[in-house]
């Protein structure tokens, strides 16, 4: 079977390489050598009387330049995200118009406004980077990383509430997998990571849940069946243009969002002149299991129509990663003399593929200067296939000198293997429109569908059990690596685990399947307006906002315990054992492996077998649906006063949950429909203010108000049991509330020329009836219990703390350390909340009391290389109410990643990635450090590759 299966691995690998090089080709044989000539300002007449127009590019490759600065007689605009800007209300007259962009060359141009017709004025800036005589050669010397730096620096100051913007080409530089690692770089956001790959993002110590996602302003579906929080590691980091961070949201934004917005901005076409082509291909090892790293990307776009005001851009990418996780659980639990102890441990190998797949299409119509319509489609795909050997042990009749270090006890032994599978999807269609009408309105509307799915199959589990049950000392002096010696049995080995394969008989085969859906359609309307009579500038703007988003997750499991079923198999347990070795970190050493194969051979008899039954309880109780529809009203004011600004109103959002699930009655066979739901409202006002105390100077005071509604699921009153009698038990709970934050957020920022930033945050919130995920311990006889867990509120809570950033190219220096830059951020964070039940209070889930990142940079001769630290430090991620002593702690952690590029070719580029150079392991416990609940090590990564860009 093996030279097939090697075979087949060969096709697809030939497969995904020839789509890849097809991509490339097609790159290749659209581009054209770029001309590098950078033409003086273009100014024209056209449009109405009194109206000036135009759009700002930078000269190397013809990006258009969002967030320049734009001033006109004392009125002053900031271009968008195509370059273009729009003055009206311009008297007729000569007039200077001066642009200025950090990291550019400023310029002015002479422009004069007639009676009858309005002005066009295209305007090209040139780096600070590039000296004067530079732009006659044939050859300019570009500098990627400080060009992203740039365009993020100049979006983020012309904002007048609270945001941090990351440019794709500026993430491109760090060694990210996927959309979550690259938000960690950003100050204040921090991630939770999967068998060490990053997979939810807190922002400023708040809970995942308080932050939502979106695409171009498209709140995202959750493949998740279990929170809000968004799981990104299912996108790929090159389908984007930026990343927006908005950490004070205005009257416009969902109210969502109480530690702000990640909002993840596509391509276009329009952003540039001409076209667009870029491709990548790498490969590497990951150094535990050595394991396959691919990574493939290709964006095409280009500009059409005899106005070229017509933009196709269509960007793919796909990854495959051979992950291999070394694992070792210890679960303590609370006994009623007070004492903690170990009662099991789980020595698990992970092996498995994950692979992600995303396409990106945008269509842009500039039906002219005052109209855009545009279509954007998104499709993420991750699948993960994954092998789990699995050594249990579980431990009772503690004797009475046991403690939570030493002690002796009666051990069981349970041996697995667990194949499972899962697919997640999340698709999204955006349908929208920018519209001026006459000098005042302006119009924008959208519709939209995101939808998310997560089907696992298969989930299938062989577990064999111990026929002896020896007694057992444990030693846990060195709580990461703890001793374990089985007493009595001469056939046992003298310390350890690696035990006699005669001991275990066949327990059960379990099967499993799990399909989860969330779709949210959303609809928008905005019009803004503008009015003289507030400030030297001003507006009004309103709209109204429908979200419907509808969840359902089904679960069916299955179980055949007949030893009869498997011994007509005519093999034992040794039978299904290969020679591969379980050693994880090169001291759990647990004897052999199972074969891979084991299901494909041997399950099939045992699931055709009457003895291969459902398990209705499981299989009915934990299924939910729910439906949220949220319908929302704002209005907001803008209004200029010389060098202060200001944004306030306020918002209504009105929400009415529906969810069903349905009970069974174990003795009656009786299934009940049980359906609740909810109807309430909420008012969020903001008020935000920006003064620029210099042209480089810039501070910000907001207040703004959000929400936190419950998880989806927790809105249905279902009940999931675990696959152990002893397993955990989550149950929901209709009646829960939403948080609800009253938000506080001071920053100061330094711009530095030509290009940097120095910049300092302070932030406060305080969050009536904060959503806890609360456990308590629920007796289930025979001496034995089992874990609850399910939403509860407390009475209140608060989250403060301050952000600190540095980012900086040293160009006034000698060659060649003018090359040289800095990016790094520290945040602190506190929190602290009402318990449920009185019970006391605690930190909130994802709160780190300090996270921080600083790279070091190289960007000169065509060298790009970036060497970052991240830290972040402990965050507590679950609660047990009744023994607050064994909450779930996350341990601090910190990576160090390397990435470096060569340019060939002004299109041509190698690069390199390393990622964990440090090897750090990760470590969960519960309530202290010696109590180790989880210790996994993924070893190191690195990727080499080669990328074309024109």
């Amino acid at each position: 079977m093996a030279p097939l299966l090697h075979d087949e691995a060969i096709v697809h690998m030939n497969l995904r390489l020839s789509a890849v090089a097809t991509a490339i080709a097609t790159v290749l044989a659209l581009s054209a050598h770029p001309v590098n000539a950078q033409p003086a300002p273009s100014v024209a007449e056209e449009g109405n009387a009194g109206t000036v127009i135009g759009q700002v590019k930078e000269a190397t490759r013809g990006v258009y330049l969002d967030g320049a600065r734009v001033t006109l007689n004392g009125t002053q605009v900031v271009t968008q995200r195509d370059g273009s800007f729009r003055i009206t209300g311009v008297a007729s007259g000569r007039y200077r118009l001066s642009v200025d962009y950090l990291g550019y060359q400023p310029q002015e141009v002479e422009i004069e406004v007639g009676g009858s017709r309005g002005v066009r004025v295209d305007v090209t800036l040139r780096s600070t980077a590039i000296a004067t005589d530079a732009i006659d050669l044939e050859r300019v010397d570009v500098r990627a990383m400080r060009d992203a730096q740039a365009m993020a620096l100049n979006q983020q100051r012309s904002s007048v509430n609270y945001v941090n913007v990351v440019s794709a080409d500026l993430l491109g530089q760090f060694p990210d997998n996927n959309i979550a690692e690259s938000t960690q770089r950003i100050p204040g956001v921090s991630i939770e990571r999967d068998q060490g790959e990053g997979r939810y993002v807190t922002v400023r110590g708040a809970p995942k849940e308080y932050t939502t996602v979106s695409i171009d302003g498209v709140q995202l579906a959750n493949p998740d069946s279990t929170t809000r929080g968004v799981e990104l590691d299912t996108i790929p980091s090159d389908v984007i243009s930026a990343l927006e961070v908005t950490k004070a949201i205005t009257p416009d934004m969902d109210g969502d969002a109480i530690a702000g917005n990640i909002n993840i901005r596509t391509q276009s076409a329009l952003d540039r002149d001409g076209m667009t082509l870029r491709a990548s291909a790498g490969a590497g090892r990951y150094q535990l299991g050595s394991g396959d790293n691919e990574r493939y990307n290709a964006t095409v776009g280009n500009r059409f129509g005899a106005d070229r005001n017509i933009g196709v851009l269509v960007s793919a990418s796909h990854s495959r990663q051979g992950r291999f996780t070394d694992n070792v659980e210890t679960l303590y639990q609370q006994f009623d003399d007070g004492r903690i102890m170990p009662t099991e441990v789980q020595i698990k190998d992970y092996e498995g593929t994950r692979t992600r797949t995303g396409v990106t299409g945008r269509f842009d119509f500039r039906i002219d200067p005052g109209n855009l319509v545009y279509f954007i489609a998104s499709d993420s795909t991750f699948k993960d296939h994954e092998y789990r050997d699995n050594l249990i042990i579980t431990m009772d009749q503690h004797t009475a000198a046991s403690t939570q270090t030493v002690g002796n006890v009666r051990a069981t032994f349970d041996k697995e293997l667990r194949e499972r599978t899962y697919d997640k999807n999340i698709r999204t269609y955006n349908l929208g429109g920018e519209h001026y009408v006459g000098d005042d309105w302006t119009f924008e509307w959208q519709a939209s569908q995101s939808k998310a799915e997560k089907e696992t199959s298969p989930r299938m589990q062989y577990i064999f059990r111990s026929n002896v049950r020896p007694r057992m000392d444990y030693d846990y002096s060195n709580h990461d690596f703890p001793i374990w010696t089985i007493l009595g049995r001469p056939d046992a080995p003298a310390t350890g685990v690696d035990l006699p394969e005669s001991w275990f008989a066949f327990r059960r085969l379990n099967d499993r399947y799990e399909y989860g859906e969330e779709k949210e359609t959303g609809l928008r309307f905005d019009a803004d307006r503008k009015l003289d009579s507030i400030g030297d500038e001003g507006s009004i703007k309103f709209g109204l906002r429908a979200r419907l988003r509808d969840k359902f997750f089904d679960d069916e499991r299955y179980r055949n315990g007949s030893v009869a079923d498997f011994n007509a198999l005519g093999i034992t347990m040794s039978d299904m054992l290969c020679d591969s070795i379980s050693n994880n970190f090169g001291y759990f050493l647990a004897g052999r492996r199972f074969c891979r194969d084991i299901f494909r051979n041997y399950a099939g008899p045992l699931q055709d077998s009457a003895n291969h039954q459902r398990l209705i309880p499981d299989s009915i109780s934990g299924d939910y649906r729910a439906e949220e529809d949220i319908h929302a009203a704002y209005v907001r004011l803008d209004g200029t006063w010389d060098k202060l600004t200001m944004i306030t109103g306020v918002r209504y959002e009105r929400t009415k949950t529906h969810g069903e699930a349905a009970q069974y009655n174990e003795d009656t066979g009786e299934i009940t429909p049980l359906a609740a739901g909810r109807d309430y409202g909420h008012v969020l006002p903001s008020l935000h203010f920006r003064y620029e105390s210099g042209p480089d100077s810039i501070l910000r005071a907001s207040y703004s108000t959000a929400l936190n509604r419950p998880d989806f699921m927790h809105t249905a009153p279902y009940r999931t049991i675990g696959e152990l009698e002893t397993s955990p038990v989550a149950e929901g709970n209709p009646e829960a509330k939403a948080a609800y934050a009253h938000n506080l957020d001071l920053s100061y920022e330094y711009y530095i020329r030509p290009l940097g930033l120095l910049s300092a945050a302070a932030f406060y919130k305080r969050i009536n009836d904060p959503l806890f995920v609360a456990t308590h311990s629920e007796d289930i006889g025979g001496g034995l219990s089992r874990q609850v867990t399910r939403p509860e509120n407390g009475d209140r809570g608060r989250i403060y703390g301050f952000e600190l950033a540095w980012q900086q190219t040293f160009d006034s220096l000698p060659a060649p350390f003018d090359g040289l830059g800095i990016y790094g951020n520290y945040t602190y964070a506190d929190s602290r909340a009402d318990l449920p039940f009185g019970e006391g209070s605690t930190e909130l889930p994802g709160t780190s009391r300090t996270n921080y990142n600083l790279a070091l940079t190289y960007d000169k001769y065509g060298i790009t290389a970036r060497l970052a630290y991240n830290y972040r430090s402990k965050f507590i991620q679950s609660f047990d109410v009744e023994s607050p002593e064994l909450n779930v702690y996350w341990g601090d952690r910190a990576s160090l990643d390397l990435s470096a590029s060569y340019a060939l070719t002004d299109n041509w580029r190698l690069f390199a990635e390393a990622n964990n150079l440090s090897n750090t392991k990760q470590v969960r416990f519960q309530g202290q450090r010696s109590r180790v609940l989880e210790m996994e090590s993924f070893g190191r990564s690195w990727l080499a590759g080669v990328r074309y860009e024109f």
